[in-house]
C-alpha cells in the first residue's frame, strides 16, 4: 500500500466568494426587513382615510348622556314677533305652552327689530340651561345674552321661523350589562 504524499490536500481550501455571497444575501434580507418595518410603522401612525372613517364600527357605542336641563314647566317665556308675519307670536306661544313652557307675554318685539333667520333667544348670561332647553324646540335660533337680571327668557321670532320642533325624549332605561359597549 502506498500513499500519495504529494496529492491534493485532504482539507479543501475555502473559496473567497462564499463569504461574499453570504454577506450579499444578509444585506438584502436586512434591507427587506427595514422596508417592511418602515411600511408597518407608516400603517400604524398615518391618519385614517375616508374609507376607514366610513366603515361601520365593530362595537356599539354607549348613548350620549344629555346634561340635566330644566323641564319646560320651569321656564317662563316672552314670545315676540319680529318677523312681520301676523299672529305668529300667538301661535308659537300656544305651541310652546302645549309643550309645558310657561308663557308670560306675547306681542310685537319691544326692540322694534325686523329679524331674518329663525329668531333670537334673549336672556341673561347665566341662563345657559334654560336657553339650551328652549333651543331643543327652536333649533337655529341665535342666543343673545344681555345685561338683564332674573330668569326671564325672550324669544323674538324671525322671518325664517317655520314652527317649533318637538325633540325626541331619550329613553329612560337602566344600565344593564347589555348596555355596556364591548368591542
Amino acid at each position: 500500500m502506498s500513499y500519495d504524499v504529494e496529492g491534493p490536500d485532504p482539507v479543501a481550501r475555502r473559496s473567497i466568494t462564499k463569504p461574499i455571497r453570504t454577506m450579499i444575501v444578509l444585506g438584502i434580507l436586512a434591507v427587506g426587513v427595514l422596508v417592511a418595518f418602515q411600511w408597518g410603522w407608516q400603517q400604524l401612525t398615518q391618519p385614517f382615510d375616508d374609507a376607514a372613517a366610513a366603515a361601520t364600527p365593530s362595537c356599539t357605542l354607549a348613548p350620549e348622556v344629555v346634561a340635566a336641563l330644566p323641564p319646560p314647566n320651569k321656564i317662563t317665556l316672552n314670545i315676540f314677533n319680529a318677523s312681520g308675519t301676523p299672529e305668529i307670536a300667538g301661535t308659537t306661544a300656544e305651541q310652546l305652552e302645549a309643550q309645558g313652557f310657561k308663557i308670560n307675554r306675547v306681542g310685537n318685539d319691544p326692540l322694534g327689530e325686523d329679524l331674518t333667520g329663525v329668531g333670537e333667544i334673549r336672556s341673561a348670561t347665566d341662563a345657559d340651561a334654560r336657553v339650551e332647553q328652549l333651543r331643543r324646540y327652536i333649533p337655529g335660533a341665535t342666543w343673545i345674552q344681555d345685561d338683564r337680571s332674573g330668569k326671564r327668557v325672550d324669544f323674538a321670532i324671525g322671518s325664517d321661523f317655520t314652527g317649533i320642533t318637538v325633540p325626541v325624549a331619550p329613553a329612560d332605561a337602566e344600565n344593564t350589562e347589555d348596555d355596556i359597549p364591548t368591542c
